[in-house]
């Protein structure tokens, strides 16, 4: 299962994503740097291929600390993580004007394998998680 007890450790790292990304099929090579200042949880994915390509990220867990799954054995495999702890999971935000309308991908969590860099988007349909998910929960 993976859950909170990864951490992202990375200045700037280069990742890659064999298959592309979903409406993304020909950029494979992206960077990972931080996003938003020195205490911000924030992330920016960026295509090396196409400077207009590029997504911010955060690991879910910043804003959905009982979020979790379990990986199925076929991408575990393709992206060769023998443990959970080599991999760093990440989730695509989606800004809005107004930071309360900000929302989180987590249907399709970004695994990447820390050794290796390899990486892709995980769809977990059985899951119940939403593709926008408030980033900000209703209190």
């Amino acid at each position: 299962m993976i859950d909170s007890d990864l951490a992202t450790q990375t200045d700037l790292a280069e990742i890659f994503f064999p298959a592309g990304l979903p409406g993304f099929p020909n950029e494979r090579s992206y960077l990972l740097s931080p996003w938003g200042g020195e205490d911000s949880p924030f992330m920016m994915l960026s295509s090396t291929e196409d400077l207009d390509v590029g997504f911010v990220v955060v690991e879910p867990w910043v804003f959905y600390p009982d979020y979790n799954f379990d990986l199925d054995r076929a991408t575990s495999e393709r992206l060769s993580l023998a443990e959970v702890s080599d991999a760093i999971v990440v989730c695509v935000v989606t800004l809005s004007d107004k930071a309360e309308d900000a929302t989180i991908n987590l249907l399709g969590p970004i695994v990447i394998n820390k050794t290796n860099h390899e990486a892709c988007q995980a769809v977990l349909t059985s899951s119940g998680y939403d593709v926008r998910a408030r980033l900000t929960q209703q209190q």
